[in-house]
């Protein structure tokens, strides 16, 4: 009998451990990388849902803030009207007031639930609109103290005029 090349047997029993996983080690190799990219999404995923949460909780929080203060000047001007306003100017002056930050008031709580019920697909869009109207809203606000500031020669919020 011949005697078999040590080396066959050898290679034999490899190819058939290879068969036998049923994975080729390149088949494998890309499997994991495909699990890799997955999980790096899924993280990225995550990332971009906890950054856009933390935007819309900075933009409460503002928000928030923004409608304390017209709520307070809201409750002065309607005490203020309250106490008796002889001058039917100015009365009219102060009702003007009080629905003009009313108004505001009810944008701001539009906007507020709005932006609670946002989503991550929708949320750029409506962070914009809330913005603008946040910012017209501050703007508005800041004229009226100066319009005041004029009205009396004082300067209560201390700019310079």
């Amino acid at each position: 009998m011949r005697a078999i090349h040590p080396i066959i047997p050898a290679t034999a029993v490899a190819f058939l451990m290879l068969t036998a996983c049923g994975r080729q080690p390149g088949q494998e190799t890309e499997r994991v990388q495909d699990q890799v990219n997955e999980n790096a999404k899924e993280m990225a995923k995550a990332d971009d849902q906890q950054e856009w949460l933390e935007e819309r909780a900075e933009a409460t929080r503002e928000m928030t803030a923004l409608r304390e203060r017209l709520d307070q000047r809201l409750i002065r001007e309607q005490k203020r009207l309250a106490d008796g306003i002889k001058d039917k100017e100015r009365r009219a002056e102060c009702e003007a007031h009080i629905k003009e930050l009313q108004a505001n008031i009810a944008r701001i709580d539009a906007s507020m639930g709005t932006m609670g019920g946002s989503t991550a697909t929708d949320w750029q869009h409506i962070k914009g609109e809330s913005r603008t109207m946040m910012d017209s809203t501050t703007n508005w606000f800041d004229r009226q103290v100066e319009k005041i500031d004029k009205r009396t020669d004082a300067d209560k919020d201390n700019d310079g005029h």
